[in-house]
């Protein structure tokens, strides 16, 4: 059957409240239908009755013109106005299921295993639903007439005659006596006033009347008027062969038409017009036009305006009421009334009624598309319905006024039409005599169509929703409908409240016993909720499932996560429970699968439907193959095609580890090793590369998980491994090629109580190179079941191309598995006498054992620490016994006591800013930076020397000390990578390594809390008092200081001892210690070789095109030590120095990355030393009194003495040579970036009372210059002292006196003694040159009038660097200065 089709829903609605016309017609036009399979004349024409094209145009109800371009017309054969009886609710059902019988119900071409089609929300819902389509028509289809309206009232009679009778026009008459006519006129809404329109027919079977026809047709023009008409039919007298093209073309016009009015009817493949040609096509087609032009549409109008008079004061909307009023109030004679009671017992008005005609002239404009009068005239008639409580008459004129509003083009808001249907709606079903269920499913329906002619699908669901509950199917198909509305919301499909209603739909659909949409709409709550969560949790990994695949559990794993577990297990349980009524097995099996998997299901459900699950698999388990069973138990391959594949329990892929040698500490992995200080990281590829040995055990540890809230078994676990073994493995191995690949344990029972969590553990051991993959793991649920868990890990999110970024796309999955390779190392890694505790400032000796326990010797062994400042580690030994272990680990010492600590010494130290968290213990010689062995630290001795390979068998002990850095609970990690080919190019370029990573808790309690300050000296204003405050915060503990320690390229620390100055000192518990030193230079010619290295290597890394590779020179450190002890400790000792310098690069290199954060890492090395000249670094070595006799020290490196060394300013000048120049903008913009940045730096740095001259004033001798003259002369000796390495400074020294001291604004006021009773003589300007780190004394005069103390440190000193034109660069400091005294300067001037 052709599907019915609407261009749009508007002209839906324009054709049910279309024109009707009465066809009555004599026998002999009933012969001349029935030859072309037409019961009556009205079929005849049914076909040219659908949008007639008038072209013409007419007047509306206010006389305004305009364009009526086509139009409907319905024929009927009778008219009778009748009690309808109530739809029963098993009628509607019935009407529901025959339109389902002929539509296509498993079709869901919205969606899909992969979610919501965007091409299909395109097209309308009408294909979806199909059944809707043709249930809408015929129940449009068997509308009645009413008293309340006029829709289905004829406006006109057509009566029809032959030429071959007697008496054409006395038949006519005799048609005009029909008791159908007498009912239009008495019962119809037109009355007398109902056009009647002729038609004479000439049958072509007939020849003998041809020549008389037209002769016939003028008798009938001339006794009935100009509303006639003379059609010619069955001139196909030759009997054309059906099957022509011709023939089929007209017989498919009826065809059509039946199929849209009447869709229900069967109608077989019967030939329509075998008589007619298309000549007698386009005559009808001629005819039903002419009588639209010439009669109905013209009488219509007439109408229109009679009726418009009549009716004009109750339109205006005073008159009438007014006039009523005082009739109902004032009255004494009460008017007849105009009310009647109808065939249903409700009230409507007689026809020659003002509100009967104004319900007429509604209805007349409404069917000539004059919508908007039309809405006007039934607001107006409406509250006279209202006022009279004619609620049917009220209900229709309601309906009507909502639907004019959505039948014109200008979009309404929801609250001007939504009301006028809910009341419509409201009235039909509550307030009528009987509910009026037809005629409140047809208001529904036309709103639902003219709502989605207006896209506004947001409004259809509560639309729909009004059907009533009792009208069973009905209600389904409205609320499957309101699901598909859901689907066509403008912005995105909303997928959930779809989700809702379709499953609402599925409950009805049942309960009306139509299974298969209930099925179909299952199945659709199934899919959509699928999607829903796809787009919700975009990131998951989880891929859609095919809803009619054997595992089925792609879409409820989803769900039953959610909150829509409680609809999965409903929607699952009634498919399955569909599936095996029907003897579907496969998916009834699918279906109660799927029940398994959510911990929202109450126990109870939970254990039926496990129950159910088994009873079916047993039901069924005569379809498998017994000795296919028994391979699948085994775990053979092919074990994923036989089993099932259940969601319980959950067996997450991502959290499935494969560790190599269980049995040993550590983590393990393939890792890449780079210089530089970095971690070992994973591949570049990002893939677990998991390999081991030939031989080595694999442990494969699962998580397993039971979502249900009951008890499972799982009976014999293993898992199901595919192995591809090496070329040359299978070459070596030759007839032994038969015997296993590897071995799996299985473990036999896994018993999961409801919502546990398990780790299940299958352990392989390989027997030769290749690659294992675990595909899956296999089980016995409940000792019954055989399932299969597939393993794979989900791929990674692609970022590459646009549209990746754009739509989620993921790689493929990763099957888990590793590689047997016979080259890959096994190191045993053992970590012997670890704290977990420590004091800080403490060290405490362990050792780590590493035994190569494969058959191919290491060549390549390395160490990696994540915080170097808490380590050392000594050259590791081979030993074969733990005799020579043990004395292995007594030789090793960090502190060594000496009697003969010498208190200042010099040692050439390297400068280099090495990396130190990478040993090389076993391989080639090299430094972590890839430098030959031996240059660590500047001394040979200092550097770790490693073994050269570490064969099968042996076993290396490393020596490593633990220092409690600093205090706190901190994470320490530790790595060692081996490898068996041998590359001295492993840290420069990177190589992969087998790595074993260990995590080391310790906690660092506090012991001594230790702090510098510094002090200028009045004397000496180039020396600094520096003074370290040493506090015990141990309880209970005492502890004994052996040993300061000053290194410094410049300065020598002497400490400055009194007379009470123990010469032991112990530091009892929460006591506090001062130690007071003076930092004086050496006198010998300073370079500041470090602080030029840097200069010149900034300069070259800024301005320059090559980068800086050098490195910085040997520094000559001077070691300072004062013995607190009964012994010192040598500072120089190789261990201790190689830790300190360890660590000092480590902190150095830490403050360089937080410093400069522009300059990567790697140029660290070539910009900077590992020292600066005028830097000074404190060690600070205790022991602990009684106890466990711990030891250790503290360190300050870095300590400032406040004089002006900051020179990284100098840098950002260019050389003479110009800079290289920038090809790009932003390659400069990063240039200047990256100078401003070390500006800022340098700025924030600087200290605030950095003086770069300093002035100090010393009294010499003092005389009198009479000895009967009070008067006393003072010698002063006035030394100016440059602290520059860099610059030297002509200055000018003036000296002012206290009678001065108002002319200098900026000099010291007066502070004590009598200043007023002195003054500087002589000469009181000097001119002096001071070179750098240099100083230069005069000798000065004071006169005092009496003796005393007196403050003369009155002075001001201006000076120019001699090189201070040199300075361009704006980021330079200022070279000129001007100083003022900043403390007192007192002589005791006594003879």
């Amino acid at each position: 059957m052709p599907r019915p089709t609407l261009a749009q829903k508007r002209d839906f609605v324009a054709k049910a409240f279309c024109p009707r016309a009465l066809v009555l017609s004599t026998p002999a036009i009933a012969d001349a239908c029935a030859v072309n399979n037409c019961s009556t004349f009205a079929d005849l024409l049914a076909p040219f009755g659908q949008d007639v094209s008038t072209q013409i145009t007419i007047q509306d109800g206010q006389g305004a013109p305009y364009f009526l371009d086509k139009l409907n017309i319905k024929f009927t054969t009778d008219f009778k106005i009748e009690k309808r009886s109530t739809h029963s609710r098993t009628e509607i059902d019935d009407l529901v299921h025959t339109s389902v019988l002929d539509s296509d119900q498993t079709n869901v071409p919205f969606l899909t295993e992969h979610g919501v089609d965007a091409s299909a929300l395109s097209s309308d819902t009408s294909v979806w639903a199909p059944w809707y389509t043709l249930f809408r028509q015929q129940w449009m289809t068997t509308m009645q007439p009413s008293e309340h309206e006029s829709f289905m009232h004829p406006v006109a009679c057509v009566l029809v005659a032959s030429g071959s009778e007697d008496d054409p026009v006395g038949a006519l008459r005799t048609l005009q006596a029909h008791a159908a006519v007498n009912r239009v006129q008495t019962q119809g809404f037109s009355g007398a006033n109902v056009l009647f329109y002729y038609v004479l027919v000439h049958d072509g079977r007939d020849p003998g009347v041809l020549q008389t026809i037209d002769h016939t047709f003028d008798q009938v023009r001339r006794a009935f008027g100009q509303n006639s008409s003379l059609l010619k039919i069955n001139s196909n007298t030759d009997l054309i062969d059906a099957d022509t093209s011709e023939q089929s073309k007209i017989s498919s016009i009826w065809a059509n038409t039946l199929s849209t009015t009447q869709p229900l009817d069967p109608h077989p493949d019967s030939v329509f017009g075998s008589m007619l040609n298309m000549r007698d096509v386009t005559a009808l087609r001629d005819t039903v036009k002419q009588m639209m032009v010439r009669g109905i549409v013209p009488h219509m109008q007439y109408m229109i305006r009679v009726l418009s008079d009549q009716t004009a004061n109750q339109r205006r909307g005073i008159t009438g009421r007014l006039f009523s009023a005082g009739r109902r109030y004032f009255g004494t004679a009460a008017k007849a009334s105009n009310t009647l009671t109808g065939v249903d017992g409700d009230t409507y008005f007689r026809y020659d009624s003002a509100e009967a005609q104004m319900r007429k002239l509604a209805d007349y404009s409404f069917m000539l598309k004059d919508f908007r009068f039309a809405q006007s005239v039934y607001q107006v008639a409406r509250r006279d319905f209202q006022s009279e409580k004619a609620w049917k008459c009220y209900a229709g004129a309601q309906e009507m006024v909502g639907v004019c509003k959505l039948m014109l083009e200008v979009h309404a808001t929801r609250a001007e039409f939504d009301s006028n249907f809910e009341d419509a709606v409201t009235m039909y079903l509550h307030k009528t005599h009987a509910p009026c269920q037809h005629l409140a499913i047809r208001c529904i329906i036309i709103y639902y169509e003219l709502l989605k002619h207006h896209k506004l699908y947001s409004f259809a669901p509560t639309t729909l929703l009004r059907v009533p509950n009792s009208s069973g199917a009905l209600r389904a198909m409205a609320c499957e409908q309101a699901a598909y509305a859901f689907l066509k919301f403008p912005n995105r499909p909303e997928l959930r409240k779809f989700s809702f209603y379709a499953m609402l739909a599925a409950q009805e659909y049942q309960r009306a016993g139509i299974a298969s949409l209930a099925h179909r709409c299952l199945r659709m709550v199934r899919l959509s909720l699928g999607a829903t969560l796809a787009t919700d949790e975009s990131e998951s990994s989880e891929k859609p499932v095919d809803d009619k695949s054997l595992d089925g559990s792609g879409t409820s794993r989803a769900l039953a996560s959610s909150n829509w577990s409680s609809i999965d297990s409903y929607i699952n349980h009634e498919l399955g429970t569909q599936c095996m009524a029907a003897q579907d097995y496969d998916h009834a099996l699918q279906y109660f699968m799927a029940l398994m998997g959510s911990d929202q299901i109450p126990p109870k459900l939970q254990s039926k439907y496990l129950q159910e699950l088994l009873q079916l698999y047993l039901e069924s388990s005569d379809k498998l193959d017994l000795e296919s069973e028994k391979e699948l138990a085994a775990g053979l391959d092919g074990a994923q095609n036989k089993r099932v594949e259940l969601s319980v329990p959950t067996i997450d892929a991502r959290m499935t580890r494969v560790i190599m040698s269980p049995d040993l500490e550590g983590e393990d992995g393939v890792l890449e090793w780079r210089n530089g200080g970095a971690a070992p990281s994973a591949l570049v590829n990002g893939s677990a590369d998991h390999r081991c040995s030939v031989g080595e055990s694999v442990a494969v540890l699962l998580v397993v998980k039971n979502p249900l809230t009951i008890g499972i078994t799982l009976n014999g676990f293993t898992l199901d491994c595919h192995f591809d073994a090496a070329l040359d493995a299978e070459a070596t191995n030759g007839e032994e090629s038969e015997s296993p690949a590897f071995a799996i344990t299985t473990v036999d029972t896994v018993v999961l109580e409801g919502g546990q969590t398990s780790m299940v553990t299958v352990t392989i051991t390989t027997h030769c190179a290749g690659r294992l993959t675990i595909r899956g793991a296999t089980y016995l649920l409940c000792d019954i079941l055989p399932t299969y868990k597939t393993l794979k890990m989900p791929g990674k999110r692609l970022n590459d191309t646009m549209e990746q970024r754009v739509t989620p796309t993921y790689s493929a999955d990763i099957q888990l598995g590793f590689q047997v390779d016979a080259s890959f190392p096994r190191l045993e890694a053992v970590l012997e006498d670890f704290p977990d505790t420590l004091m800080s400032g403490s060290m405490q000796r362990a050792l780590v054992r590493l035994t190569n326990r494969t058959q191919q010797s290491c060549q390549n062994i390395m160490l990696w620490l994540s915080h170097p400042s808490f380590f050392d580690v000594a050259s590791p030994q081979l030993v074969d016994t733990d005799e020579a272990s043990a004395e292995l680990a007594e030789s090793q010492s960090m502190y060594v006591y000496s009697d003969n600590v010498e208190a200042t010494s010099e040692v050439l130290t390297a400068n280099v800013l090495r990396d130190c968290s990478m040993f090389v213990l076993a391989g080639p010689a090299i430094a972590s930076d890839g430098s030959a062995a031996g240059t660590e630290c500047g001394v040979k001795s200092h550097a770790l020397i490693p073994v050269e390979t570490l064969g099968p068998g042996e076993s290396l002990l490393v020596p490593v000390w633990i220092r409690g850095d600093r205090v706190g609970a901190h994470t320490l990690s530790m790595a060692i990578g081996a490898s068996t080919t041998q590359s001295t190019r492993a840290l420069t370029t990177g190589c992969k390594m087998r790595t074993r990573k260990f995590e080391i808790d310790l906690v660092v309690t506090p012991s001594l809390r230790v702090n510098a300050f510094v002090r200028p000296s009045v004397q000496n204003p180039h020396e600094r008092i520096l003074g370290i405050e040493i506090e015990n915060v141990q309880s209970g503990l005492d502890i004994q200081l052996v040993q300061s320690t000053f290194t410094s390229g410049h300065y020598e620390l002497l400490p400055l001892r009194t007379g009470t100055t123990p010469r032991v000192v112990q530091i009892g518990s929460k006591q506090t210690v001062n130690l007071m030193y003076k930092a004086r230079p050496r006198a010998r010619d300073v370079q500041a070789q470090p602080e030029q290295f840097t200069i010149s290597a900034l300069q070259q890394y800024i301005f320059a095109k090559d980068k800086p590779t050098a490195v910085p020179a040997p520094i000559r450190l001077v070691h300072s030590n004062a013995v607190l002890g009964h012994q010192g400790i040598d500072s120089t000792h190789s261990s201790l120095q190689a830790y300190i310098a360890r660590s000092q690069a480590h902190r150095r290199r830490t403050m360089l990355c937080n410093a400069y954060p522009l300059i990567p890492e790697k140029f660290h090395s070539a910009l900077f030393p590992l020292y600066e000249t005028f830097g000074i670094d404190f060690v600070l070595f205790w022991s602990e009194t009684g106890g466990k006799g711990r030891m250790g020290h503290h360190s300050i490196t870095g300590i400032d003495l406040g004089v002006p060394h900051d020179y990284i300013n100098e840098a950002l000048t260019p050389p003479a040579s110009g800079a290289a120049r920038m090809w790009l903008k932003d390659t400069e913009h990063d240039r200047q970036e990256l100078i401003q940045s070390i500006a800022n730096r340098s700025a924030a740095s600087a200290h605030r009372t950095e003086r770069t001259l300093d002035v100090a004033l010393r009294l010499t001798g003092v005389r009198r210059v009479s000895e009967a003259d009070a008067l006393c002369v003072a010698d002063i000796e006035v030394s100016v002292y440059n602290h520059s390495w860099q610059h030297a400074y002509n200055a000018t020294l003036r000296l002012i006196s206290p009678s001065e001291s108002g002319q200098a604004s900026e000099t010291k006021p007066e502070s004590s003694g009598p200043q007023a009773a002195w003054t500087w003589c002589g000469v009181t300007t000097h001119t002096l040159s001071v070179d750098p780190l240099g100083s230069v004394c005069v000798q000065a005069q004071v006169a005092c009038s009496a003796l005393g103390i007196i403050d003369v440190g009155m002075w001001e000193l201006s000076a120019t660097a001699v090189n201070a034109t040199a300075a361009t660069s704006p980021y330079a400091k200022s070279l000129e200065c001007k100083l003022h005294p900043l403390h007192p300067s007192f002589i005791n001037v006594t003879i």
